[in-house]
């Protein structure tokens, strides 16, 4: 289907992550390698740490012309294309890679694995399969996918395979040197004072076990942070050892649309508290949006939900 194909689009979520971008970028060089025409689409911008990617120029918001394939990666929801979808749907073929329990199930060609710690590494799967070269281009967006949906090989979804695939990329040429430094070791001095602002807004509750915190459109100005800077926020509110669920709400702009980070603790569903609103993910890193309603509305609901997710476990 893909070397029959004049054109492909390749897509992924909105507000991406390194497994969604990596994957991505690697599929878009790969099909470089086989001289298939082929765009990267994506609703929302690198975020600030994953602007080291190799060819990130390739992803735009809008398409250049039609395409007869479609190649959506890292995606378990079309509406989670955003403004992306409708180029998708124009498509007359779709293929779908994803490791993400599916709730839709869009594609002319699924391949769907969620016992995979990445979708990267089912790329990495595919690529060696039909022997591809395996770049340091392709390697590190590859690696970076790995790197970040295992968190840096500590989430318990690491497993051996993860570690040989992202052995043998290192021996491609992939830098988990930079990934590492970029992803998990390099902030903006906007991004260090907002985290302190989420430090100061934290709240608990159900015995310490819960943990949030709300940012609003002034603490993003006063510290001149954007919505890139949010990554990561949440995890230093589950890093409190009594802390079995942790959100981030965040309204950077006055467009009454509020974004949720959610992070989980293992025995916890992360995903099954954003999908109350819509939203996705893993079961242990998830997030949704609210429109429509104040941020203390959308506080009280997920609040809600994540005591609800506590008692149900």
């Amino acid at each position: 289907m893909v070397r029959q194909a004049n054109s492909v689009l390749i897509g992924t979520h909105l507000n991406p992550d390194g497994d969604a971008l990596g994957s991505a970028l690697a599929m878009s060089l790969m099909l470089d390698q086989l001289e298939v025409l082929n765009e990267v689409v994506c609703h929302n911008n690198a975020p600030y740490n994953l602007r080291f990617l190799p060819h990130l120029n390739k992803v735009r918001s809008t398409t250049q012309q039609e395409h007869d394939l479609g190649i959506i990666l890292d995606l378990d929801a079309m509406h989670r294309l955003g403004s992306t979808e409708s180029f998708f749907e124009q498509c007359p073929h779709l293929i779908v890679v994803d490791h993400h329990v599916p709730h839709e199930e869009p594609g002319d060609l699924r391949i769907v694995d969620p016992s995979a710690p990445a979708t990267a590494l089912i790329l990495f799967r595919l690529f060696r399969e039909l022997q591809i070269q395996f770049t340091p281009e392709i390697a590190t967006c590859l690696l970076t996918g790995i790197v970040t949906d295992t968190g840096s090989f500590k989430y318990r979804n690491t497993s051996p395979e993860s570690l040989e695939a992202a052995a043998f990329l290192l021996s491609c040429g992939g830098d988990i040197v930079q990934v590492s430094e970029e992803v998990y070791h390099r902030k903006p001095l906007a991004g260090v004072r907002l985290l302190g602002k989420c430090l100061d807004h934290l709240r608990l509750d159900a015995e310490d076990q819960i943990a949030w915190s709300v940012l609003r459109i002034e603490d993003f100005d006063s510290t001149g942070a954007k919505e890139p800077h949010t990554e990561g926020l949440v995890n230093e509110l589950l890093a409190i050892d009594s802390v079995k669920i942790a959100a981030v709400l965040r309204q950077p702009y006055a467009d009454r649309v509020i974004r949720a980070s959610i992070r989980s603790r293992e025995g916890y569903d992360a995903s099954a508290v954003a999908r109350t609103f819509g939203g996705g993910g893993h079961r242990n890193a998830a997030g949704c949006t609210f429109e429509g309603i104040t941020i203390e509305e959308a506080e009280r609901e997920l609040v809600s939900a994540m005591n609800s997710c506590l008692a149900s476990s």
